[in-house]
C-alpha cells in the first residue's frame, strides 16, 4: 500500500486552513478585504467607511506597516496640510491611522511592537492581533482593544 503524505490528503480534501506560525509565512503585502468594528452586542459595522484605502506590508525579518484611511475624507481646501481647517483635520484623524514597527508572531496572536502610530497612545506599545484564520492568502485578525473602542475583525487579502 502507499504512503499519502499530509500534504496530499489536503489536497485531496481541498484547503486546510493553516496556523501561521512564523513570518515567513505571513510576509508580503496585504489589502483589506473587510475591516468590521464589533460591538459588544455583536453588531457590526465598517471600521473605515466603504471602500478603505489600506496597506499592511510584513517582512520576512520581522517589520510591519500598515495604513488604513476612509475613501471618503474631503481633500483641504487651502491645497496645504499645514493650514487645514478644525473640521479637515478631525476627517482625517477621524478616518485614517497608520503605524511602523516590529512583529512576531506565536500562539496564534501577532504582537505588533508599535515604533510609531498616528494615534499616538499606541507608539512604544505592543498590540495583540489573534488570529481567527488563515488560509495562505487569506489572514482575519482581531483588535481586541481598537483605538476607537469596541473590537474590529479585518479581513486582509495577500497582494500578488
Amino acid at each position: 500500500m502507499q504512503r499519502i503524505g499530509l500534504a496530499s490528503v489536503a489536497v485531496l480534501l481541498g484547503s486546510v486552513p493553516l496556523a501561521a506560525q512564523t513570518p515567513d509565512q505571513l510576509a508580503g503585502v496585504w489589502s483589506v478585504v473587510k475591516i468590521e468594528t464589533v460591538a459588544p452586542d455583536g453588531k457590526r459595522t465598517p471600521a473605515f467607511g466603504d471602500n478603505p484605502h489600506t496597506q499592511l506590508i510584513l517582512t520576512a525579518n520581522g517589520y510591519f506597516s500598515q495604513f488604513f484611511m476612509r475613501s471618503d475624507v474631503p481633500k483641504f481646501a487651502s491645497n496645504n496640510r499645514m493650514t487645514g481647517t478644525p473640521e479637515e483635520n478631525a476627517a482625517v484623524v477621524k478616518g485614517a491611522t497608520s503605524a511602523i514597527g516590529t512583529y512576531t508572531i506565536a500562539d496564534k496572536v501577532v504582537t505588533l511592537n508599535m515604533t510609531a502610530s498616528t494615534f499616538p497612545n499606541w507608539t512604544g506599545t505592543s498590540q495583540p492581533r489573534p488570529i481567527v484564520s488563515f488560509s495562505g492568502d487569506e489572514l482575519v485578525w482581531r483588535v481586541p482593544a481598537a483605538s476607537g473602542g469596541n473590537s474590529i475583525e479585518t479581513v486582509w487579502r495577500r497582494l500578488k
